[in-house]
């Protein structure tokens, strides 16, 4: 079950809201956890054991790390997160371990592929960031397996995030009032995040498909293709964060927001600021920082840099060419910081936003092949070894409506830069705002109808 599905909008959802109004204050958060175990046994009952056993885990390590002193306190945390690491590396990677061994050996193992459970990725850095910050003493371990648990596991981020931490929604986890100005606010968050993911990343599907699917792209194909990639993934991920957020407004918990319009940046790492906000963050806090940051060498920290992007890339997938995406945005930072460094002439922001934009286009290319095939194909026929214009083929596959969201989408895209929108301002009127985008999403709705249910892009990582 996704949000964007008539199973959730029309069955799940209301019943849990009313579910949730009925529920005594000190009972609301057993509430959330039982629809959101019964969120996700929907998709697969079978993996439901495993997310919980992560939970229940990392609460018990949890108390003990915050009892423990001296070495065992480290034991305490390496114990903590061995749980959640196990199963991530086994669940996500083990495939890909195999088949790089039998493409090594040249032999064949006889091995069943591991089903990978959805959210997964994000589940497992959520335990792991929360052992982490007991230990280092910035929040308290917290007592009730019920509060933990609802961290952990609430539906509105447990597929596809934000990555959660607990010290975000700690205070909230033990106390919260009904606000109704949150709630319309939550609304409507929800309902523009709902539109965004139906309206143009899911119109744009389609066409994105098609251009990957040619055996001999042109030019114009790839580049059709992936600026249809670049804009589908990005209405796609942060049109679940918006729903997201808006579905934890509703029950009083604030997650994190993800995106702050990332496509205008002039740097790459001002992308990296602005894209996937609580991974970024959470790579450097629990990886780049403790490796050394960049409080060394140059050539240190431009290790650090890429070693942290090249596991940032195996997060996303188990792939090697997740990896080399990884590694692509590495060297990208650590040429960044080089050219400072160096003291080499500062790049304007016109021309920095352009070449930031090719930079990430190119790494969006890389990110979408499903191979090093695929990806050859994709990258020969930008350089235009099966010529430059629009194939037949891929002329015939395009749609009007396709256009029509390309051309929405990188409205939206500069649309705050044009009208000189601050992300970080106050946001009154949440209330009034939420009707005005009732139109939009009961427009989104009716179109849903004539679709199949598409999967969020990151429910595979």
């Amino acid at each position: 079950m996704v949000f964007a599905s008539d199973s959730f909008l029309f069955l799940f959802l209301p019943v849990f809201l009313i579910a949730y109004a009925l529920t005594p204050g000190a009972a609301r958060n057993l509430a959330i956890l039982a629809f959101s175990w019964l969120f996700y046994a929907w998709w697969r009952a079978d993996f439901l054991p495993l997310i919980v056993s992560i939970a229940l885990w990392s609460w018990a390590t949890g108390l003990w790390i915050a009892r423990a002193a001296g070495p065992a306190r480290h034991t305490a945390l390496l114990v903590g997160i061995a749980w959640p690491l196990v199963s991530l590396i086994w669940f996500k990677y083990a495939n890909m371990l195999v088949a790089t061994g039998q493409a090594v050996t040249a032999s064949v193992w006889g091995w069943e592929d591991v089903l990978l459970p959805i959210g997964l990725s994000f589940f497992v850095f959520g335990a792991i960031s929360y052992s982490v910050d007991v230990f280092r003493r910035t929040v308290p371990a917290e007592p009730s397996f019920v509060n933990y648990a609802t961290y952990q596991s609430m539906f509105g981020h447990l597929v596809a995030g934000p990555v959660v931490r607990y010290k975000w929604v700690a205070e909230r986890l033990k106390a919260r009032t009904f606000q109704r100005q949150e709630f319309m606010f939550g609304v409507e968050r929800f309902m523009l995040g709902f539109a965004q993911k139906v309206l143009i990343a899911d119109t744009l599907a389609p066409l994105v498909d098609a251009g990957y699917a040619l055996a001999h792209p042109t030019t114009a194909d790839v580049a059709l293709a992936v600026t249809g990639y670049t804009l589908q993934l990005y209405f796609d991920f942060c049109g679940y964060s918006a729903m997201a957020i808006g579905l934890g407004l509703m029950v009083g918990l604030k997650f994190p927001e993800n995106f702050d319009n990332p496509y205008l940046s002039a740097s790459l790492s001002e992308f990296w600021r602005r894209w996937h906000i609580s991974l970024s963050s959470w790579l450097r806090d629990y990886l780049y920082i403790p490796l050394g940051g960049n409080r060394g060498s140059t050539g240190r920290t431009s290790a650090n840099l890429i070693l942290t992007m090249g596991l940032g890339g195996l997060w996303h997938g188990a792939s090697w060419t997740f990896l080399a995406w990884g590694l692509w945005h590495g060297l990208g930072l650590m040429a960044g910081r080089v050219w400072t460094a160096r003291g080499l002439p500062a790049i304007g922001p016109l021309l920095g936003h352009g070449l930031t934009l090719v930079f990430v286009m190119a790494g969006w290319a890389l990110f979408r092949a499903q191979s090093w095939g695929e990806a050859a194909t994709i990258f020969t026929g930008l350089a235009g070894a099966n010529g430059v214009a629009l194939s037949p083929a891929m002329g015939a596959a395009v749609r009007p409506v396709e256009i029509l969201a390309l051309a929405v989408g990188i409205g939206f895209v500069y649309l705050p830069k044009v009208l000189r929108i601050d992300p970080a301002a106050p946001e009154p009127g949440h209330a009034l705002r939420a009707w005005l985008a009732l139109p939009l999403f009961l427009f989104a709705v009716l179109v849903l109808q004539g679709r199949t249910v598409v999967p969020f892009l990151y429910f595979q990582f």
